[in-house]
């Protein structure tokens, strides 16, 4: 039998915590199903809290923590927190803190470590990412590269296994942990079995496509100069990029231009512009049904076969599978009937 410790505390999100306990739950009755002669379970998944006593969550939830020596576990997971700025997702951290000295000990043993979306700042505050590549929510990237700037964040990636240590993207990415735990812990045929069950798409591999620009917190520290520099770009964004044009509209010469987009915003300004004009498309893929040509020209091209390539760069997915994938229907039915 396998153990999967979950190691939570007060902050916990209640969801992640029991979608753990459930899933393994479903594993095991899955496996008594696929091998009713066993008389073992296939899993052991329980909560650990920091002062071993029963852990109250938001909400008024209250969860018993069994007295497991999980210092001994096959698996140990860290769960994500209410946490939405820089000073809550270091609290994560200062919260977990009390498991890290039993972490190098299951490394050894050949333990898994695993974190999910802000899980993934507690399990970055013990070290053992450094170096290291992971995943966390792309939501709070710039929060995370500050906290850890020794850590290889992936956010293109959905889950990232570097050697033991497991990481998955933002929220749901916790399902697509619990079947990567699976297949380490019991096998890839039993995994595949349980994504059917769960309705989980096992091949699910990139953030990019659900990334929104428009969703990403504000930095407060932003250069007023690059403020003034997108909302330039952003009223020109179909006109032909001139570097020399944007850096006259700043009163900046061209090499002090580049010097400050690299500065504050880790890029070039045509770079920069390419982006915004990939986010703007992705607004019209999603709110209309302009064509493709039409589209491209909107944002500023005029080759559809080039600007093709570059949206699957940034989103990998073409612009057609965008569309399909997140077109907000003016009719939406959750469940259409049968008209037979």
């Amino acid at each position: 039998m396998k153990t999967i410790a979950i190691l939570a505390h007060p902050n916990s999100i209640a969801s992640d915590v029991l979608t753990l306990l459930d899933y393994f739950e479903f594993s095991n009755a899955l496996w008594r199903f696929l091998q009713p002669e066993s008389q073992q379970q296939l899993f052991h998944a329980y909560v650990v809290s920091p002062d071993a006593k029963p852990l109250q969550l938001r909400h008024g939830l209250q969860l018993a923590v069994q007295p497991h020596d999980w210092s001994q576990a096959d698996a140990a997971v860290f769960t994500p927190g209410y946490a939405y700025d820089a000073k809550g997702l270091q609290q994560l951290v200062e919260q977990s803190s009390c498991y890290y000295p039993k972490l190098p000990a299951l490394l050894e043993q050949g333990a898994i470590l695993a974190a999910s979306c802000t899980g993934t700042y507690a399990l970055a505050g013990s070290g053992l990412l450094n170096h290291r590549q992971a995943t966390s929510s792309w939501f709070f990237k710039d929060v995370f590269q500050s906290m850890f700037p020794q850590v290889h964040l992936q956010l293109n990636k959905v889950l990232v296994l570097d050697q033991q240590l497991l990481t998955a993207g933002a929220t749901t990415s916790h399902h697509n942990l619990c079947l990567a735990l699976t297949e380490k812990l019991a096998g890839e045929q039993f995994a595949r079995q349980m994504a059917k069950l769960m309705l989980t798409d096992p091949n699910r591999s990139s953030q990019l496509p659900y990334m929104d620009a428009d969703l990403l917190p504000a930095n407060p520290a932003l250069d007023p100069l690059m403020k003034q520099a997108r909302r330039y770009l952003l009223a020109n964004l179909a006109e032909p990029f001139s570097l020399q044009q944007l850096a006259d509209q700043l009163h900046l010469t061209k090499r002090t231009l580049l010097r400050r987009f690299k500065a504050e915003l880790q890029d070039t300004p045509l770079n920069y512009l390419q982006r915004l004009r990939i986010e703007q498309a992705k607004r019209l893929l999603e709110t209309s049904r302009m064509p493709i040509e039409q589209v491209v020209l909107q944002v500023g091209y005029e080759d559809v076969s080039s600007f093709r390539k570059l949206f699957l760069q940034y989103t990998e997915l073409t612009p057609s599978q965008y569309r399909q994938k997140f077109l907000l229907e003016p009719n939406w039915n959750c469940c259409p009937q049968d008209a037979s």
